[in-house]
């Protein structure tokens, strides 16, 4: 980990080498298009998540509801990057509808946002729909923005307001230069060392951890499922010591929504993620569903920020029945240096 002074000298160095501020053109090779790990949507929209960190844009001046793009008309949806790492964020450029607010914001730590730049209506050039606008002076899209100093962030926040609340976004990209981190291991599988299950349910719940997922499609009621009825009914599952938590992937019956949540201590609950059954590949029976990016069955609608945990609950929040799981897999990552601690959504 750097010191203080170290780190003040290293990012010196790199602001140094930037251009002036109101200025922020390419510089040498060390300045590059920093791919998102992930994006988390938060409140209701339409369309698929991955199309805002695809790498495409869709045509100028196409309608806010285009099929290229995530819309919605909810003031208190917001859309947040993960980069996987602290990087030094230079410019922004991304492609929303021409007439409404757009508020950018950064953070460190997914929790704590300040905003970084807010793009008005009348900054693009289309004058109606979709609108590509850049912060960097020397891009052709560039919007007129006041003069902002790089910073450092790992996570960026789009949200939108005013206009006419129909709003859209195709795609959003960061471009920045890399900081020296402490160097992250491989995602590895967390072997539980416990499950107990609460309510009305039928079978061990020791199934659910036991290392074997049935075939895809199999009858909810098949042998190695745990199934049940009643809401109430739910699933603790004991890491045996905290790990980060960075991704999981789970079997259920089709038809459900469920949820996992994660903890510390057994007490208090924070949630981690919600599945529903139809957003795997298959359109009945035990489907499995990651969010591993390696993954096969990767969703990367499901994507959410590593979360410190040792306890993580499983259970069914709406659906018509019966609910099922037949396995879940945790996985984790070791970081050599200091812990990435941010458990959160």
């Amino acid at each position: 980990m750097l010191s203080h002074m170290g780190f003040f000298c290293m990012l010196m160095s790199i602001v140094l080498c930037l251009p002036a501020a109101g200025a922020q053109a390419v510089q040498d090779e060390d300045y590059i298009l920093i791919q998102a790990r992930s994006v988390q949507g938060d409140g209701i929209y339409s369309n698929s998540l991955k199309l805002l960190i695809d790498g495409t844009f869709a045509n100028d001046a196409r309608p806010w509801n285009d099929a290229r793009c995530v819309y919605w008309e909810d003031e208190q949806a917001h859309f947040t990057l993960d980069l996987g790492a602290e990087f030094l964020i230079v410019d922004v450029l991304l492609q929303v509808d021409d007439d409404d607010i757009y508020t950018i914001e950064y953070s460190v730590d997914g929790l704590n946002f300040i905003p970084l730049h807010v793009f008005y209506p009348g900054y693009g050039e289309t004058g109606v729909g979709l609108d590509t606008m850049s912060s960097n002076p020397e891009n052709p899209d560039y919007a007129s923005l006041p003069e902002k100093e790089p910073v450092q962030a790992r996570y960026i926040r789009l949200s939108a307001s005013s206009g006419d609340r129909k709003y859209a976004l195709a795609e959003l990209q960061v471009f920045g230069y890399p900081l020296e981190e402490e160097e992250a291991g491989e995602n590895w599988i967390v072997t539980p060392t416990g499950i107990q299950g609460f309510g009305a349910f039928s079978r061990d719940a020791a199934l659910i951890i036991d290392g074997f997922t049935p075939a895809e499609g199999s009858v909810w009621e098949d042998d190695g499922i745990v199934y049940w009825e009643d809401l109430e009914a739910y699933f603790v599952v004991d890491l045996g010591r905290a790990y980060e938590v960075t991704a999981v992937q789970i079997q259920v019956n089709v038809g459900g929504r469920y949820r996992i949540d994660y903890s510390l201590d057994d007490r208090e609950y924070i949630s981690l993620v919600e599945i529903v059954g139809a957003v795997g590949d298959k359109g009945s029976g035990m489907d499995t569903i990651s969010t591993l990016p390696t993954d096969p069955e990767y969703v990367i609608d499901l994507d959410f920020f590593p979360a410190e945990a040792r306890y993580l609950k499983i259970y069914a929040v709406e659906g018509d029945g019966p609910y099922a799981v037949s396995e879940l897999q945790v996985y984790a990552v070791e970081r050599r240096g200091h812990a990435d601690r941010h458990g959160g959504r």
